[in-house]
């Protein structure tokens, strides 16, 4: 997270076209702390190091998506909010999926 990203009070995004992701990162718990017209920034509430994050750029959506379980991530481009959203949704699932199934593993092995 860079120095100037702070807890945004409202769940509400300024950009319409990121409503979709904002709705279901807010459902499940997530924070959103970055929110700009041209940026979203969720964290996971446990481990601030887990971020999705959407970036608008002049003709493409960036997505970034941690990958479960490391401290490594990767980013792609889209070409418009539908896709970005689409993906980044479907990712966001298998990353809820991927964690719970470590931690239920972890819980049977301690």
């Amino acid at each position: 997270m860079s120095a100037k990203t702070q807890v945004k009070a409202t769940s509400e995004p300024l950009n319409k076209g990121f409503l979709q992701v904002v709705e279901k990162f807010n459902s499940v718990g997530w924070k959103l702390v970055e929110n700009t017209r041209t940026q979203l920034t969720f964290v996971h509430p446990n481990n601030i190091y887990n971020e999705f994050k959407m970036r608008v750029h002049e003709s493409k959506v960036e997505v970034v998506i941690p990958m479960p379980n490391s401290v490594v991530a990767y980013s792609t481009k889209f070409n418009n909010y539908f896709e970005a959203s689409e993906y980044i949704l479907s990712r966001f699932d298998d990353f809820l999926a991927a964690t719970n199934e470590a931690d239920a593993i972890n819980e049977v092995t301690a």
